[in-house]
């Protein structure tokens, strides 16, 4: 009985109970409307100093009524501090470096909104109907991006630039459900069509990101069929160890398919280009081999918002050269440092804590992929999928405009799938019956036992 209906009469006490369950009814409705319709509005822009996205201050103004919603994820505090130490070490590098109004405004609202959208998006994706509705929203706003406010490279290449990552989004959040949890090898086969489509279509991150979120789910399958690779395979150290084997299997086929023009001219001639010592990997961005050196130039405090150094750009060019990759590069025009990553990027311009902020997510991710491929989760499709794209952005992706959102969503079901996982544990082993199986050194006993059973329910979790 809740504590809105204590010392009431019977009667009105059930009254009083289901208008509070009404209540949370319409709520729950209007959350999944907000859910989809929110993300779907990412696509409007307004340009004060720098670009503010209409779906970003949507949820800055909701977050009062978000942050009451009883079934919100939680935010951890460690991961608050981390941000803290992001914001302030940004602020006391460009007071230190002089940076212009311009820039630092732009670096510190980044920061600032990394947040609150985290904190909104927290209660937006916080059960697996809305984590999907989210993607969805995500998918409808790219395409009216598309059709409205099209990216200046989308004319020539709109699969790339415009269409790719909602398609990828509704197709994760499409699988993600009962039907693709029955029809397994329908599921891991579309993921692997949509990775091969990219490939020959020319988006090589997102189609490398799709492949290997087809061949985690391969794993899951696996290891949690009745045979005796399950005892071997289920532990957190073999996930780990698959996923390296697998990013060089991806990598591999790629070259092979590439170098023999078997994905058409121009992805030939691209990796002709992009070939050298350190791999094609690397010469595709080779942005870190400037950015490494802005890092060890100036480790603590960074280089400041929207760090501009010619030498830097100099620096690449020479390395690109001396290495035996083709130099041609647009960051000569501005001087921008070049920095193509998350964790590099944020560690440039802010210095060391910048980087530990990208760290902290790094591990997130890690932690929820060494642990949910052991258990049946309906929504591991769109979990696998946007952590996948997560890991590649954190290494590989800048960090701004956009991408604010797809990121604090992707760290959003980062928590959502701990907190599926721990259910699961829950569900399949009480604590006072936990022995020696493959799944009990997935979740300490502590973390079992500590399980809210109606944050359990929330989570769509089910005995198998």
């Amino acid at each position: 009985m809740t504590s809105l209906a204590k010392g009431l009469p019977m009667g009105r006490r059930s009254q009083r109970v289901s208008a509070t369950e009404r209540s949370w009814m319409v709520q729950s409705r209007v959350l999944n409307l907000c859910s989809f319709a929110v993300p779907a509005l990412s696509f409007i822009e307004f340009v004060v100093v720098g670009r503010l996205i209409l779906s970003e201050l949507l949820m800055l103004a909701m977050l009062p009524w978000l942050r009451r919603a009883p079934d919100r994820l939680s935010l951890p505090r460690w991961l608050v501090v981390l941000w803290a130490g992001w914001l302030l070490s940004q602020v006391a590098t460009d007071l230190m470096a002089g940076s212009a109004f311009e820039d630092f405004a732009r670096g510190w609202a980044s920061i600032v909104f990394t947040l609150t959208n985290l904190m909104a998006i927290l209660v937006l994706a916080a059960t697996p109907k809305r984590a999907r509705l989210f993607a969805l929203g995500l998918a409808a706003g790219g395409v009216l991006g598309y059709l409205f406010f099209p990216h200046p490279y989308a004319a020539d290449d709109p699969w790339k630039w415009a269409l790719a990552l909602p398609v990828g989004f509704a197709v994760a959040a499409g699988l993600s459900g009962r039907v693709g949890a029955r029809l397994r090898l329908f599921t891991i086969g579309a993921l692997g069509i949509f990775g091969a489509l990219n490939l020959i279509l020319g988006f090589r991150s997102l189609g490398g990101v799709s492949f290997l979120t087809a061949g985690y789910l391969i794993l899951s399958a696996a290891v949690r069929r009745p045979t005796a690779f399950r005892r071997f395979a289920a532990r957190p150290g073999m996930a780990l160890a698959f996923l390296a084997v697998a990013v060089l299997g991806v990598l591999q086929l790629y070259e092979a398919a590439a170098s023999q023009g078997w994905l058409g001219s121009d992805a030939q001639a691209k990796y002709e280009m992009q070939s050298g010592p350190l791999g094609v990997l690397v010469g595709g961005r080779s942005e870190l081999l400037a950015s490494t050196q802005a890092i060890v130039d100036s480790p603590i405090l960074g280089h400041g918002s929207w760090a501009k150094d010619f030498t830097y750009v100099d620096v690449l060019a020479d390395r690109r050269s001396s290495l035996g990759y083709e130099v041609g590069f647009g960051y000569s025009d501005l001087g921008l440092i070049p920095a193509h990553s998350y964790l590099m990027g944020s560690w440039v311009w802010a210095g060391l804590l910048g980087g530990v902020f990208w760290l902290g997510i790094l591990g997130i991710a890690v932690r929820l992929l060494t642990r949910l491929y052991a258990f049946g989760v309906e929504l591991a499709p769109l979990l696998v999928f946007s952590t996948m794209l997560l890991l590649w952005s954190i290494a590989f992706s800048p960090y701004g405009s956009s991408q604010r959102i797809v990121a604090t969503y992707g760290i959003a079901l980062c928590l959502l799938g701990l907190r599926v996982v721990v259910g699961k544990a829950h569900v399949l082993y009480a604590p006072n019956k936990l022995g020696r199986s493959p799944a009990r050194a997935l979740v300490s006993r502590r973390t079992v036992s500590q399980v809210n059973v109606a944050a359990v329910g929330r989570a769509g979790v089910r005995p198998k």
